[in-house]
């Protein structure tokens, strides 16, 4: 079983997947000075070596061998297409290699259940790449405390044709079925959803809505084809209405103000007049309008310095391998539903 690892010792880590997502791992372990980045490995052992060669690392065309080098290897991050996510993970953590994997965990439910499994058996930390956890947004956004009833979220933006092995659910919408479970805490209670392919054989624009145990709707929309990016969330509790934009990075929460004797006067005002005249009521007295302080780091590089923590003091990861294990099994749901759904001509 793993043990606390020495604070003064960096952290010899491993890419795998020398793609945009590899590139970004291996720009910021390389910066970190708890890590010291060994390896990358892809099968196309020229995009390996030209991702490790400015890091002065070795480049490999396997984990086999990647472990071979490098037999004590402390941690390693998978950025490769979906797909494969399974049979790499299963080598490094039966390894006992400590393994973050990027979004989604894995392509199917039993797949990400069956890595839970193997990180749980060999005492690894595992965690899944929802880097949308560590956007500025969402850490500001979690330090209120929030009962959500109603949560909206649009995530949209232009075809890029990448991660065109899976559908719009899996590539964005996963994201906010992420941070929604975050704040909403509760198993899904029931789904419905639609959705259509335009570009390739999976859809590419997705709407669902999903009803949690404890009442609380949420109404998420995906989409690949839009013609600008735009990045919504508008969550409504009995307390507070909250308006956020990942993109921009901004966000407003706005809570009740009035004390319970005001807003017992203003809604018997309410109840008693057919017509009432509230055209003095000034609305901003009774609410305040909070903005969102936003502490403005890369969230790609505040989430693999939480995941060396981990590894590094065996604590529970800010994403776990059970969180990547229900985004992956409500996506599944939802992409059953698109594919149940019954339009007007069929």
């Amino acid at each position: 079983m793993a043990t606390e690892h020495n604070l003064q010792t960096p952290l010899h880590v491993a890419v795998v997947g020398a793609g945009r997502m590899g590139g970004h791992h291996a720009r910021i372990y390389a910066s970190l000075p708890e890590a010291k980045l060994v390896g990358i490995v892809d099968t196309d052992l020229s995009r390996a070596q030209t991702l490790a060669q400015p890091y002065n690392c070795q480049a490999f065309t396997s984990v086999e061998a990647l472990l071979q080098a490098f037999p004590k290897l402390n941690a390693a991050s998978i950025s490769t297409p979906t797909i494969y996510h399974r049979a790499l993970a299963q080598t490094l953590l039966s390894r006992h290699i400590d393994t973050l994997i990027e979004k989604p965990l894995a392509p199917t439910l039993a797949d990400a259940e069956a890595l839970v499994a193997l990180a749980r058996k060999h005492a690894c930390i595992l965690q899944v790449g929802h880097s949308e956890r560590f956007n500025p947004v969402v850490r500001a956004l979690s330090k209120h405390t929030l009962e959500p009833r109603f949560i909206e979220v649009h995530r949209i933006s232009p075809m890029r044709f990448r991660s065109v092995d899976i559908g719009v659910v899996l590539d964005l919408m996963i994201h906010d079925i992420d941070i929604v479970h975050h704040f909403v805490h509760s198993p899904v209670a029931s789904i419905a959803a639609v959705g259509v392919a335009v570009i390739g054989q999976h859809e590419d624009v997705a709407n669902a809505r999903i009803v949690f145990a404890n009442g609380c709707v949420a109404n998420i929309t995906a989409s690949r084809l839009a013609m600008k990016t735009e990045r919504r969330m508008r969550l409504f509790s009995p307390d507070a209405y909250v308006s956020v934009d990942y993109q921009k990075k901004a966000g407003v929460v706005i809570t009740k103000t009035a004390n319970q004797a005001q807003l017992d006067i203003l809604q018997q005002k309410l109840a008693a007049e057919e017509t009432p005249d509230l055209s003095n009521l000034d609305y901003t007295e009774l609410v305040h309008v909070d903005q969102l302080e936003i502490d403005d780091q890369e969230p790609l590089k505040l989430q693999l310095q939480s995941f060396l923590h981990a590894v590094r003091k065996r604590t529970q990861p800010a994403v776990t391998g059970e969180d990547g294990a229900f985004a992956v099994d409500v996506a599944t749901r939802i992409t059953t539903a698109i594919a149940q759904h019954q339009w007007g001509d069929q």
